[in-house]
């Protein structure tokens, strides 16, 4: 199986080019992620601002292909814990990040928005970011589906106040 993206084994992160792809790189966006879940745990920002911060940051879904010449039957690797929570979509801020047990089993990197990744997560699954790691953290289905519907209603309310100061600047008719 081909890696879309892959660092080259020496643990200098640099990654491999694969034709046709875009190669990865570590985004500096990563560290301020990264530094946002740990203020966050230490509550020095709010749950809103750390899921702000979630959703505006990129993140590296891993998983493997179904069919190797179509790109869209990547399957994510999802995990669960053995105390039988429910599970969740393993994703990271970093290729460096990824465990090397998962690298193996999950071979293909995957970046998106974080909104775009949360927004694919199916119904009754939750979000890991750099799972096992200090700079990570989990959030539950009903996080991930909150998150959802809070950036849907923020949305429809932008879209009500535009049509609303749309119709304020339409010219009036006699």
């Amino acid at each position: 199986m081909e890696n879309t993206d892959s660092t080259d084994g020496t643990g200098n992160g640099q990654e491999n080019a694969v034709p046709g792809k875009t190669q990865y790189r570590d985004p500096e966006g990563a560290a301020a992620l990264e530094e946002a879940i740990v203020a966050g745990k230490e509550g020095r920002i709010s749950s809103q601002e750390l899921v702000a911060r979630i959703c505006e940051s990129e993140l590296l879904s891993v998983g493997r292909l179904q069919d190797e010449q179509d790109p869209s039957s990547f399957q994510a690797l999802v995990l669960r814990a053995p105390e039988g929570e429910a599970a969740v979509a393993a994703t990271f801020t970093t290729a460096a990040r990824v465990p090397e047990q998962i690298r193996e089993q999950a071979p293909v990197m995957v970046k998106a928005g974080g909104e775009a990744t949360l927004r694919s997560i199916a119904q009754g699954y939750g979000l890991a970011i750099n799972p096992g790691s200090d700079m990570g953290l989990e959030l539950a289905p009903e996080g991930v589906a909150a998150i959802v519907a809070a950036y849907d209603q923020a949305a429809a309310n932008r879209a009500a106040q535009g049509a609303s100061d749309g119709e304020a600047d339409a010219p009036q008719l006699p």
